[in-house]
């Protein structure tokens, strides 16, 4: 403050000054252009020029307001709409990821035209209207995502294929992916719809050619692929016999089964596909014979099961190696039920019955009850027979609810009260 009234001071000092010498001597000023004179004291002069830089400055002053505050404006306009738009998207894309189909298609759909992304807008907004149930403003959201432009066309086409997909369309779907194949053949979701696709409709070729891409760019888990592949070769196996003629059939399934690799003819599955098409078309000899290899190479409950049910060519040698590996496996339940029924094919009763009893005792199981009862009833034993049977089917309906039943040693139709 001190410095202030200082300054001010000052400033009346030197003007007070100036004004005197201003008074004693005034002079003037003479101003010639182009013929045109102009003339005034110097203190007019002056006095006139400070007006005109003032009211300059003040004008500029104001002009540069105008102009900051127009540019403020634009400034607001143009980016408070952009972020207005980020906004309705943003909430759009929250709704649609939390399953609000209807908010989510209003709030996409709002802001659509002022999207920086439209296409955005118009796959998720198309998802909404068929997770509501319109399929047809569906299909018209992802025209226009389309029209948006052709480097959105890979979306466009998934989310398409999803949507028909999903409707188990899959001729439509595959129909929507062809239009993109060409251009990103290698594409892990378009590899995975088409997988999809081929296993819905059981096109186990399109699916075969499809594998080697799925191994290199899926990444699927490995008992996935194996399962895939597994269907495909068990595809052609029945390929062979349809295709075969007559006499041809055995030799049209062993030269494709000697197509597969190693780790194909040891899998259970396809094992058990293959001897199940062998005892069709060849015989049961033959599929009992690699069956007993296999078990010997690498033991499995599912192949001793299919061992045991099929007749071999010496029924005697079927038992007696299956009598060989008991040794190893005494408490096996499952070796015991196939010891069974070889022995039956032997008609050795006897011996069939102590191996079912021996099986049931270890592993109870419906499949042996059965076996046990029919044996028991074809050597008179109905009694015995019916309990096993009766075991059996308790084991099969075994959540049958408590209710009241009759008393058995009252006659139908009499009263249990006394008379």
């Amino acid at each position: 403050m001190k410095r202030l009234v200082l300054l001010v001071a000052i400033a009346l000092l030197a003007g007070g000054l100036l004004i005197s010498e201003l008074a004693k001597d005034s002079g003037y000023l003479l101003v010639s252009v182009y013929g045109y004179s102009l003339e005034t004291s110097l203190w007019f002069a002056i006095l006139a020029l400070l007006i005109f830089g003032l009211m300059a400055w003040i004008v500029l002053r104001a002009l540069f307001t105008v102009i900051r505050g127009f540019l403020g404006v634009t400034h607001y306009v143009m980016h408070g709409s952009e972020e207005r738009n980020r906004n309705q998207l943003a909430d759009g894309l929250v709704d649609f990821m939390e399953g609000n189909w209807k908010l989510a298609r209003k709030k996409l759909l709002k802001s659509a035209d002022r999207s920086i992304v439209p296409v955005i807008n118009y796959l998720a907004a198309a998802r909404s209207a068929y997770e509501l149930g319109d399929r047809d403003e569906a299909q018209s959201l992802l025209a226009k995502a389309e029209q948006v432009g052709p480097q959105f066309q890979l979306a466009t086409a998934l989310a398409q294929a999803r949507i028909e997909l999903m409707d188990q369309r899959y001729e439509q779907c595959l129909a929507a992916l062809e239009r993109v194949r060409d251009t990103a053949p290698n594409h892990p979701v378009v590899l995975d719809i088409l997988r999809q696709s081929y296993v819905a409709l059981e096109d186990w070729p399109s699916l075969q050619k499809l594998l080697p891409l799925l191994k290199k760019h899926k990444p699927l888990p490995e008992q996935t692929l194996k399962e895939l592949e597994r269907r495909c070769q068990i595809y052609q196996l029945t390929q062979a016999v349809e295709s075969a003629q007559g006499e041809n059939t055995a030799a049209a399934l062993h030269k494709v089964w000697q197509q597969f690799d190693t780790r194909t003819q040891r899998d259970t599955d396809m094992l058990i596909a293959y001897t199940q098409l062998l005892v069709q078309h060849v015989g049961e000899g033959e599929a009992e014979a690699l069956l007993r290899k296999s078990l010997q190479k690498s033991w499995d409950d599912r192949l001793l099961d299919g061992f045991g049910r099929l007749k071999g060519d010496d029924t005697a040698k079927q038992l007696l190696v299956g009598e060989g590996w008991l040794k190893e496996r005494p408490r096996n339940a499952t070796l015991l039920l196939a010891l069974g029924r070889l022995s039956l094919r032997n008609q050795l009763w006897g011996k069939a019955r102590e191996y079912f009893e021996s099986s049931l005792k270890i592993c109870p199981a419906p499949e042996t009850y059965a076996e046990l009862a029919r044996l028991m009833a074809a050597l008179g034993e109905h009694e015995l027979s019916t309990g096993y049977y009766q075991q059996g089917l308790k084991m099969i309906a075994s959540n049958l609810p408590e209710l009241p039943a009759p008393d058995a040693s009252v006659k139908f139709g009499q009263s249990s009260g006394a008379l």
